[in-house]
């Protein structure tokens, strides 16, 4: 492994050769990742997913490095394979395939076949990735300071958020023991689904380096016509997809965070996922609340939108609530008009982070992967069926009854008293909405005083003599509950709540007389 001060100079070296810091063009940056090695491809991985930050012709430059990591050598993994079982890998394997089945940033996979005469994948995790983009996240850090990239970049993305996303879900995906926990759990929420294949993992002959997985074959799920030819039905495929995917985030709260294509395969009729390295975990409560705004969303309830995305809001931020108001309006207003069917999805969740940052609110990691994978997968449904529409899926996961109205096509008269229903209810409502805009330090008053030093003065008056009305009604509770306690036998402390009452209700009934006087 080289320095870091001869890293550091290849970094900026091989920046400077592809013209980044002038023309930082979709294809001098996917060739620059790809030179730069492992670190820098998975970061391009992570970024050609993200339409929200990204221009598209960006991210479909950068979808090709998925299929350009350049393989280990198959010497590497047989030593990796010897040092990991302390043994020869002939004496638990028959056979290995030396060409890798798929090649990653991290690790790469064989196929092979077990003594037991199972078949069988072996993901191999590459020899020091971790110190290794470790050090190219560190180093990368003081080159765009050095550069200063983030000036040229800004208006884009923010490098530095990037590379410390890419280094955390990095860490995450190279721990295989987590990924086989991962695997079990996942086999675990979804073995009753007959239209499912839940992956088997061999835990026998899985390190926290080396992860031994049954082999799917089958066919990749954007082979279209290979599958029409095997009598496939893509529009059932492609539904049973959507409703699982949900399932998996709303009713589980464990989902797959990465559903693109190569990581989804038909195989004997059933959906087999692969790669269990990026998982994401909702919580029951952040279900409830992503359900309910799902369902605020297409009732176009501006109030309830903005009501929990204060309550997601995890910085300290105070945003400002009319204006997070008036900006969900806007991005809901584009879609008003439009179908649910019909909703472009990668482009409604742009807005909602532009409208997400434009007001300081930054949401729970959980939620901000899902809605990712939301995405990565709405366009796998659309390679694959485009009738398919996972918001409308969404919408009716979320809000059954509303779904039910919508298969059973009441008539427009039932729908408009089911309106006039709702607007007798209008006033609760609103009163509901500013107490939950109270509770949540969403609501502000805003008071215009003239003489400002006068009413604060008589403010502060007002504060006092509500202070000592406590106190009095305090003392003479205090006195009335040790009588009725003692009796006769009164004790010393009795005398001195005694004296307190006195002077308070003296001390008010002063005030008051004065205050009288003042106003004559």
């Amino acid at each position: 492994m080289k320095n870091n001060t001869s890293r550091l100079g290849e970094i900026i070296t091989i920046i400077k050769k592809y013209h980044l810091t002038k023309e930082p063009s979709p294809k001098n940056i996917r060739m620059a990742l790809e030179e730069l090695g492992p670190t820098f491809v998975k970061m391009g991985q992570i970024l050609s997913s993200r339409d929200d930050l990204l221009p598209k012709e960006y991210c479909d430059e950068l979808q090709k490095l998925k299929h350009s990591v350049k393989p280990m050598p198959y010497e590497k993994v047989e030593e990796i394979l010897k040092k990991e079982y302390d043994c020869e890998p002939r004496e638990i394997f028959l056979e290995i395939n030396q060409t890798p089945v798929g090649s990653a940033s991290i690790a790469q996979v064989h196929k092979a076949k077990l003594k037991t005469g199972e078949i069988v994948a072996v993901k191999v995790r590459r020899e020091n990735i971790e110190e290794l983009m470790e050090r190219d996240a560190k180093l990368l850090k003081k080159v765009i300071s050095i550069l200063r990239l983030n000036k040229i970049f800004g208006d884009i993305i923010d490098l530095t958020e990037v590379i410390d996303e890419m280094y955390d879900r990095a860490k995450e995906e190279m721990n295989f023991t987590t990924e086989r926990k991962h695997i079990e759990e996942f086999h675990d929420n979804n073995q009753e689904l007959v239209y499912l294949k839940p992956l088997k993992v061999y835990a026998k002959y899985s390190t926290n380096n080396i992860l031994v997985m049954e082999y799917i074959d089958g066919y990749n799920i954007a082979e279209k016509e290979e599958l029409k030819k095997a009598g496939y039905d893509l529009e059932e495929i492609a539904e049973k997809l959507a409703h699982n995917y949900l399932k998996q985030a709303i009713d589980d709260g464990f989902y797959h965070a990465d559903p693109h294509t190569d990581n989804i395969k038909i195989i004997d009729g059933k959906i087999a996922y692969l790669d269990f390295g990026m998982m994401g975990r909702l919580s029951k409560h952040n279900r409830k609340l992503l359900e309910n705004c799902i369902v605020a969303i297409v009732q176009n309830d501006i109030n309830e939108i903005a009501h929990i995305l204060t309550l997601l809001d995890t910085s300290n931020s105070r945003p400002d609530y009319m204006q997070l108001k008036n900006d969900i309006k806007k991005v809901l207003d584009k879609n008003k008009t439009t179908a649910i069917s019909n909703i472009d999805i990668k482009e409604f969740v742009k807005e909602m982070f532009i409208l997400l940052r434009r007001n300081e609110i930054t949401l729970p990691r959980e939620i901000t992967m899902l809605i990712r994978g939301i995405v990565v997968l709405e366009g796998t449904l659309e390679k694959i069926s485009p009738k398919i529409n996972l918001i409308e899926v969404l919408e009716k996961k979320a809000n059954p009854k509303e779904a039910l109205l919508n298969k059973e096509k009441l008539g427009e008269f039932a729908i408009s008293s089911m309106k006039s229903g709702a607007n007798l209810l209008l006033i609760p409502n609103e009163a509901l909405t500013t107490l939950k805009g109270i509770n949540s330090g969403e609501l502000r008053f805003n008071i215009e005083l003239t003489d400002s030093k006068h009413q604060i003065d008589r403010i502060e008056r007002i504060v006092h003599l509500v202070i000592i009305s406590a106190l009095d009604v305090a003392f003479i509770i205090g006195t009335s509950q040790m009588i009725v306690k003692t009796g006769d036998d009164l004790p010393f402390i009795f005398y001195l709540y005694m004296f307190g009452a006195i002077i308070c209700t003296i001390w008010l009934l002063y005030k008051l007389i004065i205050s009288k006087f003042k106003r004559l």
